[in-house]
């Protein structure tokens, strides 16, 4: 694989999975949205042709990039650091859909640049229950696109005349042993399910016509 240091970043850049991006560092392009924030901030720096940032996950937000550091590239050489910001880059912090173009760092590269000890007190406050949750690749097909702890669920009625449908769940913690889920319901059902918008669902998985599909209700398991 080509070293980030011999990569001049493009529109062309490899497009990443949620999977691939989230509790990663980066070095991101000072695009127009990134500028603007920068200069609200009056953190900009005229050297600077670059930025760090780490993605995470936000429950509520989604995935977003916190900006680290200001960097300058130079072909054949380790990101140059310009500035370092305080308190981990807090307020300097967008949507991962605002980010672009960008490459990931490896642990190696991020490790030259002592930037795995701060990778390592931003994973620490990641609550237990969502860190199993997100490590659970069997749900990667069911997440909502940049909101990692949001899954896609058929929402099922007693009544067998109640068509079933697909609501967005937003887990929030799972049973001891992994076969149920529990979470929020983001949006109101179009018909009666006796669930309205933020009641909490339980989810299973099913088979339904040889798929794996997701399967919530109300109560708890």
């Amino acid at each position: 694989m080509q070293s980030l240091y011999h990569v001049t970043m493009n529109e062309r850049m490899p497009h990443y999975t949620d999977r691939e991006i989230v509790n990663r560092w980066a070095v991101a392009a000072i695009n127009p949205a990134i500028s603007r924030m920068l200069s609200k901030k009056g953190t900009m720096d005229q050297n600077a042709d670059r930025c760090i940032g780490f993605f995470s996950v936000d429950h509520r937000e989604g995935i977003m990039f916190r900006i680290h550091s200001l960097c300058r590239i130079r072909p054949g050489r380790p990101p140059e650091i310009i500035v370092n910001f305080e308190n981990h880059g807090e307020g300097l912090i967008l949507y991962s859909d605002e980010v672009g173009p960008y490459t990931l760092l490896s642990n190696k590269e991020a490790n030259k640049l002592s930037l795995l000890e701060e990778q390592r007190w931003l994973i620490f406050y990641e609550p237990e229950a969502f860190h199993a949750l997100r490590t659970r690749v069997d749900l990667d097909r069911f997440r909502a696109p940049g909101f990692f702890d949001d899954v896609s669920a058929i929402l099922m009625s007693k009544d067998q005349e109640t068509i079933p449908e697909m609501v967005w769940v937003r887990l929030e913690d799972q049973s001891c042993n992994g076969t149920y889920f529990k979470g929020k319901l983001l949006n109101e059902p179009h018909s009666d399910f006796g669930v309205h918008k933020d009641d909490m669902l339980t989810a299973r998985f099913a088979e339904h016509e040889g798929e794996r599909i997701l399967v919530a209700d109300r109560g708890s398991k």
